[in-house]
């Protein structure tokens, strides 16, 4: 049995490990002063599609240039399971030691995931565009701004068609040189 003051102890340094990384989980990593929208950026955040029959929940680091887009997709606990890359001359996914290609990336999602997610449409729902849905058929809500100088950022995003839902919680986001 513990001696109780050593228990105490014990307990209090616990308890400050637990809240030192509560405050580390919870730094906001301060957003660049943009004075537009640039044409690459970096951004991280957390992924949800629900769908009648699947929910899918990862972790994305997506990088986004000119006809040139990555996204490294992480399990919750922040392992890779799969890198996606598109280009104008189609959209590989890495993941398990194989491949899937398609000829687009919102196709290539369609056939891994359910639904086809167009990166153009993401990205002016990441610069706070709910006018995006367009023609594509989503509704889009931004349910979170946040302001990056004269850009407004979304902080979260909820997209719907039929019955899919996808939320895009943005948790960093850097503008990048162009290449």
């Amino acid at each position: 049995m513990v001696p109780l003051p050593l228990a105490a102890a014990a307990r209090r340094a616990g308890s400050v490990v637990l809240l030192s990384l509560a405050a580390a989980c919870a730094t906001v990593t301060p957003l660049p002063q943009l004075q537009s929208a640039p044409a690459a950026f970096e951004t991280t955040g957390r992924l949800a599609v629900r769908q009648p029959q699947r929910s899918d929940i990862a972790k994305v680091r997506w990088t986004h240039r000119a006809n040139h887009d990555v996204w490294v997709i992480a399990s919750p606990l922040g392992n890779e399971v799969a890198r996606i890359e598109s280009t104008a001359d189609g959209a590989v996914m890495s993941a398990n030691g194989g491949t899937v290609e398609a000829p687009t990336f919102e196709e290539l999602t369609q056939r891994v995931l359910g639904v086809g997610i167009d990166p153009a449409l993401l990205a002016r729902w990441l610069h706070a565009h709910d006018d995006a849905g367009g023609p594509s058929g989503w509704k889009v809500s931004i349910d979170e701004v946040q302001d990056a100088g004269a850009v407004r950022l979304a902080r979260r995003v909820t997209a719907t068609r039929g019955e899919v839902t996808v939320r895009w919680i943005v948790d960093s986001y850097e503008a990048l040189p162009p290449s």
